[in-house]
């Protein structure tokens, strides 16, 4: 373990950043690496929470409270907008105060976020699907076929077959409010976590040292997501209430299942709140910080504003300095084409986020359980790795803004060539669905079929697969998920009642290798890149940097993301679900696996292009304040640097 020794100071001469309390109960904690573990608390519990809690539950709570898609859009796109909104000012005013009491408040609120987040579970009743009440009883539409004289097309019925359910559907649950406020929450407490916390741990430790716990640092806020989908993905095989988990007829692959989406939110809270405990025990400057901020030499940009910031000792006092530091900003080309590169890159990482285990469903006709878990691990593995290799490199060779930058462009070409692997995909399976059996129409001709129940079935060969027992043209129901006399098939054909089991091909191997080869590609660049865009403004300018450069990938990176990549995936779908006329009415159920994989690669190397291109801008238009700076950094920080000792 690796520890700075801390300098020895007179007996009787006060040092800038000591506790107001020396030797008091938390003083031992007041040192960089307790400090990089309690800011990587904060940025695992984010992630965790609104990157994997929240995205593993929105499809359950949506079944749970009648909420539709633009219900739960709305939910999700508030923790955007509130972070947009309140990033500036917090990135401003924080910057300039007491920055581990704002990173604990924002941590107070991810743990009332959280536990308001799952209050609707414990303030509804029992869950019950509001589709199992029709059945083989005359009383609804049947999920067997009937055989009976109807003007039936392709997955589609008249429309008195179809239960009037839209008055529970339509109506806006009073619970939808919970979650608007969580988000609320989460975006608040989000605004100090990537602003202030990069800063405060960035000041405290010297040049050489910044990008190794950057790397720990964005390896931890790698990993919460991470564990939070698979952790989310795992509670959701267990019914949402417990109590009633052992007389329930359903399993984890009924349409109509709902999982324990609230208990990593009642997990999460107590823990967030202990994080920001131990946040709010940190001093506003750690002992030696003042060394180390006189041993720092400057290699901002010439236009970032260094002359004039260092010529004003109460700059930021004044309400006019808010906009004199954006314009400084904005006229610094090296942050702003990093920015672009931020931008870029977030579509790529937040998209994937979304879509990347149901491309792998899609690709690979695996399930979804199976593809999150999937992609899961492999971000743990590939993105971690990226993270921290990119920030011991740094620390490493102690690179420069340059030399940084130089690094950057190398990886993106990398990564460009290791996106062909998303062309790799399992031959089209043995199995057929309705939707690929035009012929099937004729002998289903008198089943009156619906496609309000989604209850797939799957033949006794593993074979055939449909869409419901009425598509298949079972017309006896052993009440036991299987299901017999299908006029479509033999009569010794028996159906069971769930999805069939995917075929494992080998190519999902080299895939999941290059999958982790092109996760761990696409992060290592982040930490010489967020290294150098540190250093190519000033010092007191760093704070409010980050919040812009937040504001900027929201407005323009995870805002169009989920968008750009739900509309190529929506280019590409075969078979929509369709209403009683035949029209297009709901999700797609089929999706062209050629057309979609090349479109993706193209989205994917364009986007990539463009951060290549950012990269090389913000090198050709970098021109430190001094341009010997540079070449003396290295020796500057190396002779004034506190030195590490093995423990």
């Amino acid at each position: 373990m690796l520890k700075l020794q801390e300098e020895e100071n007179p007996p009787n001469v006060a040092v800038k950043g000591k506790s107001d309390k020396p030797g008091g109960m938390f003083a031992s904690f007041h040192k960089p690496a307790w400090l990089l573990l309690a800011v990587s608390c904060a940025t695992f519990m984010q992630g965790a929470i609104t990157d994997g809690f929240v995205n593993t539950s929105v499809t359950s709570i949506e079944r749970r409270f009648a909420l539709s898609s633009t219900h739960s859009g709305i939910i999700v796109s508030l923790y955007f907008f509130t972070g947009v909104f309140v990033n500036l000012g917090v990135a401003y005013v924080g910057g300039r105060g007491h920055k581990g009491r704002w990173l604990s408040a924002g941590m107070v609120l991810y743990g009332v976020g959280a536990f308001t987040y799952c209050l609707p579970h414990f303030l509804s009743g029992y869950y019950h699907d509001s589709q199992r009440g029709y059945g083989d009883d005359g009383d609804g539409y049947s999920s067997i076929c009937k055989l009976e004289p109807s003007n039936v097309t392709e997955l589609t019925t008249s429309e008195d077959q179809i239960p009037d359910s839209t008055a529970g559907v339509n109506e806006v649950s009073n619970y939808l409010y919970f979650f608007i406020v969580a988000q609320i929450a989460f975006g608040l407490g989000s605004a100090p976590i990537y602003t202030l916390g990069i800063v405060y741990l960035d000041e405290n430790v010297s040049v050489p040292k910044s990008g190794f716990y950057l790397g720990i640092l964005y390896t931890s806020a790698t990993l919460g997501p991470a564990v939070g989908y698979i952790m989310g993905g795992v509670l959701l095989r267990f019914y949402t209430d417990f109590r009633k988990a052992d007389i329930i007829m359903m399993t984890p692959d009924d349409p109509g299942w709902v999982g324990a989406w609230w208990f990593g939110m009642l997990l999460a809270s107590p823990v967030a709140i202990g994080a920001a405990l131990f946040l709010s025990i940190f001093p506003k400057e750690l002992p030696g910080t003042e060394e180390i901020r006189r041993a720092k030499v400057s290699v901002a940009h010439q236009r970032g504003g260094e002359d004039i910031l260092s010529t004003r000792s109460d700059f930021g006092e004044k309400p006019e300095d808010f906009f004199l530091a954006m314009k400084l900003l904005f006229r610094n080309p090296t942050m702003m084409f990093l920015n672009l590169v931020f931008c870029t890159e977030g579509i790529i990482i937040v998209g994937f986020a979304a879509f990347l285990p149901k491309l792998v469903e899609t690709l690979f006709g695996q399930t979804s359980s199976f593809s999150a878990t999937l992609v899961g691990v492999t971000v743990i593995c590939g993105g971690c790795s990226g993270n921290f290799i990119g920030g011991w490199l740094v620390k490493r060779y102690r690179w420069d803004v340059r030399s940084n930058l130089y690094f950057c462009i190398c990886a993106c070409f990398c990564s460009m060539a290791l996106m062909t692997g998303i062309l790799l995909r399992c031959p089209h399976e043995s199995r057929v669905s309705t939707l690929d059996l035009e012929d099937s129409i004729d002998c289903l001709s008198g089943c009156s079929c619906t496609s309000v129940d989604h209850t797939p079935v799957c033949s006794d060969d593993g074979m055939y697969e449909f869409f419901s027992p009425c598509h298949a043209g079972c017309t006896h129901d052993f009440k036991n998920n299987t299901y017999g006399d299908c006029i479509c098939f033999p009569e010794e054909t028996v159906f069971l009642k769930g999805r069939c089991e995917a075929q494992w091909c080998p190519q999902l191997y080299f895939f999941t290798f290059g999958l982790f080869l092109t996760i761990m590609f696409a992060f290592l660049p982040f930490i010489p890149a967020l290294h150098a865009s540190l250093r190519c403004v000033p010092e007191s300018q760093r704070s409010l940097s980050l919040g812009l450069s937040n504001v900027i990938c929201k407005i323009f990176g995870s805002f169009p993301a989920p968008i750009l990549f739900g509309a190529i995936f929506d280019s590409t779908c075969s078979v929509w679900q369709t209403d009683a006329q035949g029209n297009r009415n709901g999700s797609c159920w089929l999706y062209d696996a050629d057309k979609l994989s090349w479109r993706m690669l193209v989205l994917i190397e364009l986007l990539k292009m463009a951060s290549s291109l950012g990269v090389m801008m913000a090198v050709y238009l970098y021109v430190p304040v001094n341009l010997q700076t540079e070449e003396d950094e290295g020796e500057g920080e190396e002779g004034s640097a506190i030195p590490l000792k093995t423990v």
